[in-house]
């Protein structure tokens, strides 16, 4: 039986909130500190632009290249290896690994700090590969990435694509592949009734009885 996964990144594999708010709310109090607030409270997942646009508003979108200047000195310098794995990520990727599982990773999150996090996490031998939206300019959404790389279909018995946020359940429908929701992850109070959800995981493990 072969099976494809297509794994989301922040909030999926990793625990990645807490040092992405302490980089966005660090530039945020010397840019633009009436919006720590609202960064306490945002969900994790959009890109660095999209999400740096949110925190600014249109009304300070002057601010927006330095913004993310800021954050991404901060954070790929400082803060990225902080980031912890949730708990049986490694042991579970390598048991799909070993099973013959073809592993991918589809983020939104920048390459830099992907690779960094994987090769730190020792798992750059687990994944048939990665994509990161910066790679890709001319992908607007995860749906677009996955075009780009022209997966066969055919090949497979079964796809699964698994994240956390609503995004990463539009994306399944609109590539039409099996999505499983991660619920310890950032997206719960996210609006999914017209989302249609294979299964939902309460941890990573229990993608090994799917």
């Amino acid at each position: 039986m072969a099976r494809l996964w297509l794994f989301d990144f922040d909030g999926t594999l990793v625990d990645s909130e807490k040092a992405i708010k302490t980089c966005y709310l660090k530039v945020a109090q010397e840019l633009i500190p009436s919006r720590c607030d609202f960064i306490e409270k945002m969900v994790i997942g959009p890109t660095l632009e999209e999400s740096s646009r949110m925190i600014l508003t249109n009304k300070n979108l002057h601010l927006l290249d330095i913004f993310k200047k800021r954050f991404i000195k901060l954070y790929d310098e400082k803060i990225v290896l902080e980031t912890q794995q949730y708990p049986d990520v490694h042991k579970t990727l390598n048991t799909l690994h070993q099973q013959g599982d073809q592993l991918c990773i589809i983020t939104n999150k920048r390459s830099h700090p992907t690779y960094k996090l994987v090769n730190y996490y020792n798992w750059e031998n687990l994944f048939s590969w990665i994509a990161c939206m910066d790679d890709y300019p001319s992908a607007k959404n995860k749906s677009d990435l996955i075009k780009l790389k022209n997966i066969n279909k055919n090949q497979f018995d079964y796809i699964f694509l698994v994240g956390d946020t609503l995004g990463d359940g539009v994306c399944s429908q609109e590539i039409g592949v099996n999505f499983i929701m991660a619920k310890y992850g950032y997206g719960n109070n996210q609006k999914w009734n017209e989302i249609q959800i294979f299964k939902k995981i309460n941890n990573f493990k229990e993608l090994l009885l799917v």
